[in-house]
């Protein structure tokens, strides 16, 4: 195997988990019916955003969303979407219905 196989598939597998385009997030668009239980750290999200996503059975259990340089963003999890303003270093747990819970880090 080719290097670039080793970084496309890793890439595969962060969109498989979570998706950002046109300023939104979306949390677990594609995961694989087989990974029923799951955590994940430190995916990166486009704008500027560190990603902890953790699911159950298929669904999402949270969800915490850092900042690194502070701004709006548009959170996605199937047909249920939330504003979130974040400042600089500050984050938000989301639940599996997108509500937020703010705290600093």
């Amino acid at each position: 195997m080719q290097i670039d196989g080793n970084f496309g598939i890793t890439a595969g597998i962060a969109e498989m988990l979570v998706q950002s385009q046109s300023g939104e997030i979306e949390l677990i668009p594609a995961i694989p019916k087989v990974w029923k239980i799951g955590r994940v750290e430190g995916l990166r999200a486009r704008g500027g955003y560190k990603v902890d996503i953790e699911w159950d059975n298929g669904v999402l259990k949270s969800a915490t969303i850092q900042s690194v340089s502070g701004n709006n963003v548009k959170v996605r999890y199937h047909n249920t979407s939330v504003e979130v303003t974040l400042s600089p270093g500050k984050s938000v747990k989301l639940d599996s219905k997108l509500n937020s819970h703010y705290y600093w880090l």
